[in-house]
């Protein structure tokens, strides 16, 4: 082999290796994409936007979730919902304790709530540390009850303040 074909054969494997180089970015580039896109896409294709009126069963319990607001279904017993703006975002789950003890199973900021719905349930509610609301809605003294932890943020030039009437709504929607 002359001087100058050894000069292309090593040209050669370069460009190889820089051809497969690239390939594996690709790949790996093509890889994360796909790990940030499908999770929301999964999640989308399991919500529902609610109509007001129809409910959502919560293991023994139901809720009526305000109208146009964002269901996805986390299991047989639990269930996030969003306000159409995305500003409050609130977990419920059906568990099998009474609303006192939800609640105060938690360590919480401020004091206890309790107050009767409309629907004649009771919902205790308190504050967290973090900013987030905690509430247990059920018989007074029975099990079982609906957890709801609510968190809002608020849009610029919002306060989360504002939403408290729509976690009113929320509990208010809460059936056995």
């Amino acid at each position: 082999m002359d001087g100058e074909a050894r000069v292309r054969s090593a040209v050669r494997r370069w460009e190889l290796a820089l051809a497969c180089a690239a390939a594996a970015l690709l790949i790996v580039g093509v890889a994360l994409a796909v790990a940030a896109a499908v999770p929301p896409v999964i999640a989308n294709l399991s919500s529902e936007v609610s109509d007001g009126v129809t409910e959502t069963s919560l293991g023994e319990a139901a809720v009526v979730v305000p109208v146009d607001w964002l269901i996805t279904r986390d299991s047989g017993g639990a269930i996030t919902v969003r306000t159409p703006d995305g500003a409050l975002r609130a977990r419920l789950d059906a568990l099998d304790e009474t609303p006192a003890a939800i609640v105060g199973s938690t360590p919480v900021h401020g004091p206890q709530r309790v107050e009767l719905l409309a629907s004649g349930l009771t919902a205790v509610h308190a504050d967290l540390d973090d900013g987030r609301l905690l509430a247990g809605v059920g018989e007074a003294d029975a099990a079982p009850s609906v957890r709801v932890v609510a968190e809002v943020s608020a849009p610029e030039g919002g306060a989360s303040a504002d939403y408290r009437a729509a976690i009113g709504d929320l509990l208010e929607g809460i059936r056995r």
